[in-house]
This record gives structure tokens, sequence and C-alpha cells, in this order.
């Protein structure tokens, strides 16, 4: 019964609740960064929730069910944005690439299409540690 373990998920939980979410109105930009929400307690204490960026996904295979709507959104620019194989693999610097080569709402479809999300990360910092610190 670790106290830890129990106040992650209820932190997780109120953080997203009260975080504001990403941008959705500058795609681009929000996704690359991630977000964080913080909370202090009254004695100095403070938890902080940090929402990665969603990654990249490393390739999309030809029978994943993504595959065909990616090669609609992408178009033209589809060698300039994927290495091709037997799947397609991302560039380096995809959501830039994706966001001069494409039209705003496209880009930002097909960056959608090729990410996945990833999991919260909680850390604790309490007054005791700060206080060690100074």
């Amino acid at each position: 019964n670790d106290p830890l373990a129990v106040a992650t998920p209820l932190l997780v939980a109120l953080a997203r609740l009260l975080a504001r979410p990403f941008d959705r109105g500058s795609p681009i930009s929000a996704w690359r960064r991630g977000s964080r929400w913080t909370a202090s307690g009254t004695d100095g204490c403070i938890a902080r929730v940090n929402f990665p960026a969603p990654a990249l996904l490393s390739h999309i295979a030809t029978e994943d069910e993504t595959f065909d709507k990616v090669l609609a959104l992408a178009g033209e620019s589809l060698d300039e944005l994927f290495e091709s194989r037997h799947y397609l693999k991302p560039i380096a610097d995809f959501r830039d690439k994706a966001a001069d080569a494409l039209p705003r709402r496209t880009a930002a479809q097909l960056i959608e299409l090729c990410q996945v999300e990833c999991s919260p990360r909680v850390s604790f910092e309490t007054a005791e540690t700060k206080t060690k610190e100074r």
C-alpha cells in the first residue's frame, strides 16, 4: 500500500480534468511539446504530471488500417515524408516536413494518423528535498 502508487493514477486523472488540452488550433507545434500540470501542497511539496507529446509510429505496415488513409493524405508528398520499404517509416523531421509540404488541415490529419499516445509520467518533490537542495 505505497501512498505514491495510490496517488499517481489519481493525480493523472485530476490533471486530465484540470489541465488545458493541447491547442488543437496549432497542431504542429502542440504535438511537438506535450504539456505539464503541477500541484503545490501547502507544506511545500510538489506533484507534477507530464503528458509527453505523442510519439511517431516507428512504421506503418501495408496491412495496417491507417495505411490507405496515410497514402491518401500524403498524396504526392509521400516520397518526401516516408521511407518506403515493405512498410512506411516517417522520416526525420516528419512533422515539420509534413507542415511544409501539405495544406495545414491535411498535414494535421496525417501527423495524427502517424502518432501514438505516450503515457503520462508523475514526479514528486517533497518540501524536505527542496530544503536540502538550498
